[in-house]
């Protein structure tokens, strides 16, 4: 029979040293004959007796407890050649992280009960040290499904597809945010679970529709938050991709719409003229529709080409344009007007529309490259 009073003694002496937590576990192992895990309130696996690595615990593995061993536990227990003891570790009622012990022996639940309560009040300062640079709280089970959804870990099955609601991710860099700010990103729509390291917040919003969708944007720039936003996508299988292309974008400056917020279809599309701009050059392409209204600009001191460019990225909603224009609706519809007979033709057809802002976005390149 184990006692209680020498892993006081292990503990304290092992807290004398540094990797604190790994020099714990080892040792308790070593006593007890159990396996020690430590993991953080985010779902990270921080330190574990080297007795777990002569198993297949994909947590071990993955160096973070995966959503399919998260379900399987919440649901079953732990199954294999040994029982399970967990203790939650809290500070200022905040939640930190787990302790858990697999142990071998039934008739030891007793002992262990005391072990786990024993190890979580000596190891509190450390979990909330690899905690304290988290800016955002959210249930366990949220943590390892944020985790799991950007690592491309298997889900369970009622979690694989789902057309409706529908989501779409939003990406901020912590360095740049302010609480004030990150308040009101909650408050925007339904949060379905966050990930979040050093550095990044990845927010996952749910039952995104049209109407609130446009809200979201709207609150973004009324707010100026700095951040990278998804389209909407409706499998949660496409988070991962959603989330690389996030990234990416993040690493670069604004788009012409907006220096703050970069939205995916405006990158996707400066993406693709980026890549085609040589292949368009080379055919000898242009459009001498927009050098005639360039022209008129230069000329007459007017700002039509911006406007035309901003009405189409826009949709050709004239709401939305005149908002990222910062003029009155009336003021748009006048330019639309000169632009229409500047240019001779029906800028609110499709396939012109498409035609006009091809060769617009391709004529920003060009001459940003000059």
């Amino acid at each position: 029979m184990y006692e209680i009073d020498v892993c006081y003694k292990i503990i304290f002496e092992a807290m004398l040293e540094e990797n604190a937590l790994e020099k714990i576990a080892d040792r308790i192992s070593k006593y007890t004959a159990a396996e020690v895990i430590f993991v953080s309130g985010s779902g990270k696996i921080l330190a574990y007796s080297h007795t777990c690595e002569n198993g297949k615990r994909e947590c071990i593995q993955q160096k973070h407890i995966t959503q399919k061993e998260y379900e399987h536990y919440r649901k079953y227990g732990y199954d294999g050649e040994g029982q399970l003891m967990v203790e939650e570790v809290e500070l200022s009622g905040r939640f930190k992280g787990y302790i858990a012990v697999i142990y071998k022996e039934k008739n030891e639940q007793i002992f262990y009960r005391e072990l786990v309560q024993v190890i979580g009040q000596a190891v509190k300062e450390y979990l909330e040290e690899e905690q304290k640079g988290y800016l955002y709280a959210q249930p366990f089970g949220k943590s390892v499904t944020a985790w799991s959804l950007l690592h491309e870990e298997t889900l369970p099955e009622n979690m694989e597809e789902r057309p409706e609601p529908r989501y779409i991710g939003l990406l901020l860099q912590k360095q740049e945010i302010q609480e004030r700010e990150l308040l009101c990103i909650e408050s925007l729509a339904e949060i379905y679970c966050v990930y979040e390291d050093q550095n990044e917040l990845f927010l996952l919003f749910s039952g995104v529709s049209g109407k609130n969708l446009a809200e979201i944007y709207d609150r973004i720039r009324e707010q100026k938050i700095p951040c990278s936003v998804s389209e909407p996508f409706g499998e949660l299988t496409w988070c991962a991709a959603k989330y690389r292309l996030l990234k990416r974008m993040s690493l670069a400056g604004g788009t012409m719409i907006d220096p703050t917020m970069k939205r995916e279809k405006e990158w996707s599309v400066q993406g693709l003229y980026t890549y085609t701009l040589p292949l368009l050059e080379s055919a000898g392409l242009s459009d001498y529709r927009i050098l005639r209204l360039i022209q008129e600009d230069e000329e007459n001191n007017t700002d039509l080409y911006h406007t035309l460019k901003m009405y189409l990225l826009n949709g050709n909603n004239v709401t939305a344009a005149a908002e990222n224009l910062h003029i009155h609706r009336n003021t748009l519809v006048y330019r639309l007007k000169q632009i229409k007979e500047c240019m001779e033709i029906d800028i609110n057809d499709n396939g012109t529309a498409r035609e006009l802002l091809s060769f617009m976005m391709m004529y920003d390149i060009a001459r940003r490259h000059k």
